[in-house]
């Protein structure tokens, strides 16, 4: 019954698929049963009303002549009553000519070709280990893993990238290198790599001190190098730069620079002037702010590797300065703070983020989100920030940057 000349409608091959559907999920498939199984589905599972009094005659003889016609074809066996049909069984004896009508490739070697598939990653990652072995042993448990096959091949090649990836590319540039689009890692991969990323990878760190998904997600990314833009640090103050040439940059606070990171590969130190060292959340505020002896450095939020390694550079090459960090007076913004001092291990202060701000600018706070109330309840928990984390939640106030520094220039 190999290679059957039927030409199936869609009614058959839906009865068909039910019957196989069953077949592979029992332990005869797996050869692990013990006496004989037989797999039925009943008429009404395909025709709603075929045993009605008011079902359509034409109708019921047409759903009688498909199944007929899987029956002359040994592909069923029918079990009537008073002419009429009550189950429909497999015949299992011509379960090759099902998977050959279908279309279809069986269970069994699907899942070997998927375990072959996880197997060949083994051992290139620890990451990548994790999640191959947990796949592995869904499929040898004989459950699905937790992405299609064609989907998982997309998914483990653009980890094995980023694994081994050592300089910075861009996401869109990551997509040509792959894909040959530039559109087709942000579309259909970037969130499915980010939940594997952090369900098998260790980025306990980035999770605990930024919660905000979005910048989590790039600072996951920028641990392998991979950005959303060109990374750049912006920085205004009284110093200079060397380079690993000799060569050296004069800096002044009257003239902010922005450095890209292939720059930042190229500079031996960076000697700071000003004895103070601020790095600000935001770029309208970075822009505001002016102050004597302060040297000033634009984080663009939560910051990534570039910046992180940017300014742990300046520390090393001037360990007599003073450190604080300038940023929106919320739940998120002493995140970002905690979250910087844990990344670069510098004893950042805040600066002009106290509950004083918060009185003397409420008229221009906001009210708080569930969000915000979370996270302030999660620092306090931590012991982080208690007095200030306190004062917003009781009187349901948080107070942004710009405020601060447009209404009052930081002088210190």
């Amino acid at each position: 019954m190999e290679n059957v000349p039927l030409k199936l409608n869609k009614r058959q091959k839906e009865i068909l698929k039910a019957l196989l559907n069953k077949y592979e999920k029992s332990k005869t498939y797996r050869g692990e049963n013990m006496v004989n199984q037989s797999f039925h589905v009943k008429p009404i599972d395909f025709f709603e009303e075929y045993d009605s009094d008011f079902a359509d005659l034409d109708e019921q003889g047409d759903f009688e002549r498909d199944l007929n016609v899987l029956e002359a074809a040994g592909l069923i066996l029918l079990a009537r009553k008073s002419d009429v049909v009550k189950t429909i069984s497999m015949n299992v004896s011509a379960q090759e000519s099902y998977y050959a009508l279908l279309g279809r490739t069986g269970l069994k070697e699907l899942e070997n070709s998927q375990i072959a598939m996880y197997k060949s990653y083994l051992g290139k990652n620890s990451m990548l280990d994790a999640f191959c072995n947990v796949q592995i042993g869904r499929l040898q448990d004989r459950k699905k893993a937790e992405y299609p096959e064609d989907e998982a091949r997309e998914i483990l090649k653009i980890l094995e990238y980023i694994c081994g990836n050592k300089e910075e590319i861009l996401e869109r540039e990551l997509s040509i290198e792959l894909f040959s689009n530039s559109k087709t890692f942000e579309k259909e991969y970037r969130k499915k790599v980010i939940t594997v990323l952090k369900k098998y990878g260790d980025y306990r760190d980035i999770i605990d001190n930024v919660p905000d998904d979005r910048e989590q997600e790039h600072a996951i990314l920028a641990e392998y190098n991979v950005f959303p833009n060109p990374t750049y640090v912006n920085f205004k103050g009284d110093g200079k730069i060397i380079l690993i040439s000799g060569k050296t940059i004069e800096l002044s606070p009257e003239m902010p620079l922005a450095i890209d990171s292939d720059t930042m590969d190229q500079i031996d130190n960076v000697n700071v002037v000003d004895k103070r060292i601020v790095t600000v959340e935001n770029l309208t505020s970075f822009n505001r702010v002016k102050a004597d002896n302060t040297f000033f450095i634009y984080l663009a939020g939560y910051h990534n590797t570039a910046k992180q390694a940017f300014i742990q550079k300046i520390a090393k090459s001037n360990p007599d300065k003073n450190w604080f960090h300038f940023g929106d007076i919320d739940p998120d913004g002493f995140y970002i703070l905690e979250h910087l001092k844990n990344k670069t291990g510098i004893d950042f202060k805040p600066l002009y983020m106290s509950v004083e701000e918060l009185k003397k600018y409420k008229d221009y706070c906001k009210s708080l989100e569930e969000n915000d109330k979370k996270k302030a309840r999660s620092l306090i928990t931590k012991g982080l920030f208690v007095d200030e984390m306190q004062y917003i939640l009781e009187n349901n106030v948080k107070l942004e940057q710009e405020v601060v520094s447009w209404k009052q220039f930081i002088v210190i």
